[in-house]
């Protein structure tokens, strides 16, 4: 008989570990897994888990806010959502459910189909159809692009000229 999925209960490296497996098993194993720099991922059993499912353990740096934050944001939406719901599992499949910016929805991105839920859909809709990727990445691009201008325009960045070797430069001692 199958162990029922659970929720994660205890933030130990073991448990982590085990979570994560059971998501590789239904998902596969991803290139790249982008964590904090928790102790649970700081462990020699996690360094050790990801070289042997080999994918590649990136950190987000203690002091760049920006990935912090969305890290965090990530967080605080799921908590909210879970919190709205008697039903934690219901939510988690309305949320990979929902259309992003982009017009498909994660579930889309990821099988290549929409799930049937509560919500009436057609039935023609949940028949397998690969998103079209081209028109998908030019989308981003330009999304990363335009979003990338209101960044460099709210914060006033400009365009430094380059440094020759020999230059010398200044470093704030954090």
């Amino acid at each position: 008989m199958a162990k029922k999925t659970s929720l994660l209960t205890d933030t130990a490296s073991n448990a982590v570990i085990d979570h994560l497996k059971s998501i590789f098993a239904h998902q596969g194993i991803p290139e790249e897994v982008i964590s904090d720099n928790g102790p649970q991922y700081a462990s020699e059993s996690f360094k050790r888990f990801a070289r042997e499912y080999m994918f590649q353990h990136t950190t987000s740096s203690p002091l760049y806010l920006q990935a912090n934050g969305e890290a965090e944001r990530a967080v605080e939406t799921l908590k909210t959502l879970l919190r709205k719901k008697d039903d934690p599992y219901l939510a988690l499949l309305n949320y990979h459910s929902t259309p992003l910016r982009n017009g498909y929805s994660p579930t889309e991105l990821l099988m290549s189909r929409k799930l049937r839920m509560t919500v009436p859909i057609v039935e023609t809709q949940l028949q397998p159809r690969a998103p079209d990727w081209t028109s998908l990445e030019k989308w981003e691009q330009k999304n990363k692009q335009a979003m990338k201008e209101t960044f460099d325009e709210r914060h006033k960045t400009k365009e430094l000229p380059p440094l020759n070797p020999g230059t010398k430069g200044w470093i704030p001692d954090r």
